[in-house]
């Protein structure tokens, strides 16, 4: 009987093994050497996620039939400099990407934390991809979400001629009873198109505070052109909470240049009804030693009008600070692993 219940359990195992289309374990391992400096103050050290986000992951596919397939995604934030994660506590936490989803012919509709709709834009069209000293400010201007929880996604098949859409919400959970019981629910509407060397991408968004001077509404577009032998990038963002509006606009460019890449911004970030603006610039190339590692280096520079005081910062290294009108500059060199 025991003999029979073994064979019966790795019978068991192995259909279960054989149901599973893919399994996939990935990650990033990026850290380099940066300094970063703001009103004759200087900080120097190790920063991570100069070019892209540390991070470990696990995600799969089974092929239910019909067209029909079930996938999941874990994805957590990695700091390689002090070898914690991303949580508050620095433990590990799938904090970046949490999903559960059903695809087919109709699309994929996606349950759990994920990206925010209104974050995406921000990210495909900076040349940096808002990584490191070079990436642009546009998506943490007055408090816009980067990932989002309790979300939930549809997002259009593949087979739309180029076209596509996201349309995502996510309730902020307060009881029906409470007088602020919209707070922290969140919407967000993203489309775009992408055929041959175009690609261009909009995106709108709300999310609700305990009242209507705390809502914040989000809007961004960008579009991209490749030449080949460069890809020039237009980004546009807004946010706007009651009387505050904060708009940037950022120019980029990647071009190809030997074994790797040329990569570079200037950005306006523009406070309405005060001076609490900045411009921001940044140069960087990354060398690929392979299709998986890459060596990189940026420097930035960032200056301020007379009633911003904002300052250059990478993950791993905070920002020094700067006086009112003062200017920031930051400097890195890193490696980047992706496995």
């Amino acid at each position: 009987m025991k003999k029979l219940l073994t064979v019966l359990a790795v019978a068991g195992l192995a259909g279960s093994a054989c149901a599973q289309s893919s399994l996939t374990l990935f990650g990033v391992l990026d850290v380099g050497i940066a300094r970063v400096d703001g009103s004759g103050v200087r900080r120097t050290g190790l920063s991570t996620g100069g070019a892209n986000i540390s991070r470990l992951g696990f995600r799969g596919v089974e092929d239910l039939g019909g067209g029909l397939s079930a996938g999941f995604w874990l994805e957590a934030g990695l700091d390689v400099d002090t070898g914690l994660g991303k949580s508050a506590s620095g433990a590990l936490a799938f904090n970046r990407r949490s999903t559960a989803s059903l695809s087919g012919g109709f699309g994929e509709l996606r349950l759990g934390r994920d990206d925010a709709a209104t974050f995406l834009n921000t990210l495909i069209f900076d040349p940096f991809l808002t990584n490191g000293v070079g990436g642009n400010n546009a998506f943490i201007m007055l408090g816009a979400p980067i990932q989002q929880s309790n979300a939930i996604s549809y997002l259009t098949p593949p087979s739309l001629g180029g076209f596509y859409g996201q349309l995502q919400v996510a309730p902020g959970e307060q009881p029906s009873t409470a007088p602020n019981r919209h707070e922290g629910d969140y919407a967000g509407l993203r489309a775009g198109y992408r055929s041959g060397a175009l690609h261009v991408a909009a995106a709108w968004g709300r999310l609700h505070g305990a009242t209507s001077d705390t809502e914040l509404k989000i809007a961004n577009a960008g579009v991209s052109w490749d030449f080949g032998f460069v890809r020039p990038s237009l980004l546009w963002a807004r946010e706007e909470r009651a009387a505050a509006r904060m708009t940037a606009i950022e120019l980029g460019a990647t071009a190809p240049i030997g074994p790797g890449e040329l990569r570079a911004q200037a950005s306006r970030y523009d406070r309405a009804d005060s001076n609490a603006d900045w411009t921001k610039f940044a140069i960087g190339y990354g060398y690929n030693l392979s299709k998986r590692t890459q060596l990189y280096a940026t420097v930035a520079h960032l200056h301020n009008s007379d009633g911003a005081q904002r300052s250059i910062g990478v993950q791993g290294l905070p920002a020094t600070g700067t006086s009112l009108g003062g200017s920031s500059n930051g400097y890195e060199m890193g490696i980047r692993h992706a496995f």
